[in-house]
């Protein structure tokens, strides 16, 4: 076995060993999805994940339950929600600040695709980044990659080959590859739905969804 394989192999090992435990499993009674438990017990997760419920089931991949985590707060356009808080990470994985990450660069998708498990384990697919994408309507950064998604991975977190995130996963194109908002957009997301002091009810939500049209 060629020297150079063995050692890409021991990294992208690290890389799973260190980001999963804060990858969450993430059921509502229409659909299942993945979510990344921030260092302040906060999961982050996508929209249409828990869009328009309450609660979710959170699993955490060492197999702690929470049966009913409250949805603090939806961000439609951005496609992004906060629920919990659940617990605190031992290690939480770290925002990308680098905005220039650069094309061809090998990138890992990580989380929990086609799952029907009810204490999974989050899973690893890679691939490189393909383009950078700019959306018309909201001024938001995505990033293009051809890692495998399919339905189950949305709220995944995008990793950079030093395991920092640079992006949640969210969308796909035709279903031919994937995309992933940018980290210093989420991180600025996050940030406004952490402000809101209650829970963002379904109604005024939906209300925000029509508005968007």
């Amino acid at each position: 076995v060629c020297a150079c394989s063995s050692k890409t192999a021991n990294a992208v090992a690290d890389i799973y060993r260190r980001a999963a435990p804060s990858v969450a499993f993430i059921r509502t009674p229409a659909a299942t999805g993945s979510g990344v438990i921030l260092e302040d017990g906060y999961v982050l997760t996508n929209a249409h994940v828990v869009w328009p419920y309450a609660e979710a089931r959170v699993v955490l991949p060492e197999g702690e339950e929470f049966v009913s985590a409250k949805v603090h707060a939806f961000d439609l356009d951005a496609d992004l929600a906060l629920l919990g808080p659940v617990r605190r990470p031992r290690d939480p994985l770290r925002f990308s600040t680098n905005d220039n990450l650069q094309i061809g660069s090998p990138v890992y998708l990580i989380g929990y695709p086609a799952e029907v498990e009810d204490f999974p384990k989050p899973a690893l697919t890679s691939g490189i980044l393909s383009r950078i994408r700019e959306s018309r309507f909201n001024n938001l950064r995505f990033l293009q990659s051809d890692a495998t998604i399919v339905g189950g991975q949305s709220g995944g977190a995008l990793l950079s080959s030093s395991g920092e995130i640079v992006g949640i996963s969210g969308l796909t194109g035709m279903g031919h590859f994937a995309l992933a908002l940018s980290a210093p957009d989420v991180v600025r997301q996050v940030q406004a739905l952490k402000s809101q002091q209650k829970p963002l009810s379904r109604q005024l939500a939906a209300e925000e969804a029509l508005h968007q049209f």
